[in-house]
This record gives structure tokens, C-alpha cells and sequence, in this order.
């Protein structure tokens, strides 16, 4: 589903909303913050609201890549209405400048105020003059970026980094910062979603996002200042496995794979590699998973086991450290079907009897 297709799903399932604030204007436009998945999980919303004095509104992405939508709005005393969907007390918010739609998986929006900068000004300043690029850094993150886009996010604390590519999106007469796609595409959702509100020699202030000093509710001003150039030799490069979505969780938003026709390939393949360990006492179930980016790495093996009646147990560990090496790097990433442009989750059990593996589902 395109992400404009899912925001104007998404807005209409908040059926019949109300306006706190009702006095408070509605009128102008809205910038997109972010939304809610879970209390600590968030993704960016690279969008932006519109509602014009005419009584039309229009939603669209900053970066242009979807023809926006456009329908009729009305303040109906306290209900806000949205073309046919008129929106309910409690779970509507405006709170000075932010615009809160939503109690589960809530979007969050900010009224947009213009900050006049080029986008050429700013990737002049961000990754410098005839520079292979720059290091800049906030209180926890530094930002490796080299001349071509790529940019590796590196936590300060723990020292592990994932790679991306970073944008400058102009939308009227300001210029927003974006770092999207992961170490093997450009292409892919956006993980952060920042306008530059300054650019001053070794400083910029951005506004938007979850981080940095509290400006207003859910909205927040993050502060990069300039460490070093990018050296001309340095790589960029993941410390870890890293999957191509941004911004999503493990289990809830990742297409999972079906074993299918593929049992008895994955069973006989298992049985050959495996060096059984004949200890009758070794009866039960192991639940394996994994992640499979969409370039076809594998994440770390997980592994859940139970005995014969669904009590958790541990297995002797001559049979588990068989069974995550075997599914970390002699399983087949064909045997997981064609490549897709996704993350899967992987995941089937492992039926032991005795020790012995004698059966896969």
C-alpha cells in the first residue's frame, strides 16, 4: 500500500473526532513529526497537512514522491471533519502548535513555520567544499557523512553504527534533512526527518523528531555541531547485521516467510548437516527465527525451546550450537525462496526425538 494510501487510511479509522482547543486555528499547514507505534517506537512522518482557508486540505510527502490528496474540511462546532469522516471527542489534540490524531498508533504533526535556507547551502555546509565529507555530532550520535550521500549513524555511547544515505529536500522556501534507505540502497523509508531551522559555521539546529531538548509535546530541537572532515580512506560500514527498514519492530511490521513446499528440502538438509547426539532425555520442540534482509543477510538466530508437553527447557548445547550454526551459514538463502526487496522473518521448528532431528514444520 503507498504511504499516502495508508495516512488517508489511517486518518479515516479515527472515526468522528473531536477538537480540543477547538478556538485554536486549523488553518495553514501541518508538518508531519511522527507516529506512534508502541511508547518507545517511533517512525518519521515525512508529510505534510494542509488546511486552506477555502475549506480544502491536502496531504502529501516533503519529498514529492506520491501525488497528494486532496478533500474538504470543516470545524463543525467542536468536530473536526475530513471530507465524509467526522472525528470524535478525546482523541484529537492541539496543544498550542502541535497537532496530536489518535490514541492508538497516534501521528503527530507541527504547524509548519517557514525558515529560508537553499538546499545547496545546506549541503555545502554539511558535507564541505571539495571534501571527501564531515563529522558532526549531537550529545548521542555522531554522523560520519561522506560526499556521496552515505552516512553512517553511530550511537557515542556503545560505539555500533548502521549506514544510510542523507538528502536535502526543499519544500517552498525551506530546506529539510532527511536520512533514509540503508547500507545497500538509497531507496527505502526515512529514519530521520529533520527541518533545518540554522546553519551557522559548525552548527546547524534542526527541529522535528522524538529527540533532544523538549521544545514543545513530541516534538524536539536537535543540535549538530562539526567534529572533523571525513577522511578520504575511512569506510563506511555496519558493525552489525542491519536490515533494510528503518523504523519498524521485529514482529510487527516484517513480511514473514512460509515454509510451504520447501519441508522436506529444509528437513533433509538439516539431517545431513546434523551430527545427531543419541541422549534419550533430548525429546521436544526448538522454535527457530531469523531475520533476512533484503539483500539476503541473516540476522542472529533466536531460538525458543520447549519440552514434549510446551514446558521451556534447555537442550544440551552440543544440539543447539548445531542447529544455530547450521541455520546462520550452511542454510541456503535459496532454499528461503526468490530474493524480495524486503525484510522476512524466517521462522519454522524443529521437532527433536532422542536427540535426533525427525521433523521440520
Amino acid at each position: 500500500m503507498r504511504f499516502i494510501s495508508t495516512l488517508t487510511l489511517a486518518l479515516s479509522l479515527f472515526y468522528s473526532f473531536a477538537l480540543r482547543g477547538q478556538n485554536q486555528s486549523l488553518t495553514g499547514r501541518w508538518i508531519g513529526v511522527h507516529t506512534e507505534w508502541d511508547s518507545n517506537s517511533y517512525c518519521p512522518l515525512p508529510a505534510y497537512m494542509d488546511f486552506n482557508p477555502d475549506s480544502t486540505w491536502q496531504l502529501g510527502l516533503v519529498d514529492e514522491s506520491e501525488a497528494p490528496r486532496t478533500g474538504r474540511w470543516a470545524m463543525e462546532g467542536s468536530v473536526l471533519r475530513l471530507d465524509t469522516t467526522h472525528y470524535a471527542p478525546e482523541l484529537v489534540s492541539l496543544n498550542r502548535d502541535v497537532l496530536r490524531i489518535g490514541r492508538v498508533q497516534p501521528m503527530v504533526f507541527r504547524r509548519y513555520k517557514a525558515v529560508p535556507i537553499s538546499r545547496e547551502t545546506v549541503w555545502e555546509r554539511l558535507v564541505g567544499q571539495r571534501s571527501a565529507g564531515a563529522v558532526w555530532q549531537s550529545d548521542s550520535v555522531q554522523y560520519l557523512i561522506a560526499a556521496d550521500g552515505r552516512v553512517a549513524v553511530r550511537n557515542r555511547r556503545t560505539g555500533k553504527q548502521t549506514v544510510h544515505y542523507i538528502d536535502v529536500l526543499k519544500m517552498e522556501e525551506s530546506a529539510f534533512l532527511v536520512i533514509r534507505g540503508s547500507a545497500h540502497s538509497r531507496e527505502g523509508n526515512i529514519r530521520t526527518f529533520w527541518q533545518v531551522m540554522s546553519s551557522e559555521v559548525g552548527v546547524f539546529k534542526l527541529l522535528g523528531g522524538f529527540g533532544g531538548a523538549a521544545l514543545q509535546p513530541n516534538v524536539g530541537v536537535e543540535t549538530l555541531r562539526w567534529v572533523r572532515m571525513f577522511g578520504a580512506n575511512e569506510m563506511l560500514q555496519p558493525t552489525d547485521f542491519q536490515v533494510c527498514t528503518n523504523c519498524f519492530e521485529r514482529n510487527q511490521n516484517y513480511v514473514f516467510w512460509s515454509l510451504g513446499d520447501k519441508q522436506a528440502k529444509l528437513l533433509g538438509m538439516f539431517q545431513q548437516q546434523y551430527k545427531a547426539t543419541d541422549v534419550p532425555a533430548e525429546s521436544g520442540l526448538i522454535f527457530v527465527s531469523f531475520l533476512l534482509n533484503c539483500v539476503g543477510e541473516k540476522g542472529p538466530v533466536d531460538m525458543k525451546q520447549v519440552d514434549e508437553n510446551y514446558c521451556n527447557r534447555s537442550f544440551d548445547q552440543r544440539i543447539t550450537d548445531q542447529i544455530k550454526r547450521i541455520s546462520r551459514e550452511q542454510l541456503p538463502v535459496s532454499l528461503l525462496g526468490k530474493q524480495e526487496d524486503y525484510d522476512r522473518l524466517v521462522s519454522f521448528t524443529i521437532r527433536l526425538t532422542d536427540g535426533r532431528i525427525t521433523d521440520i514444520f
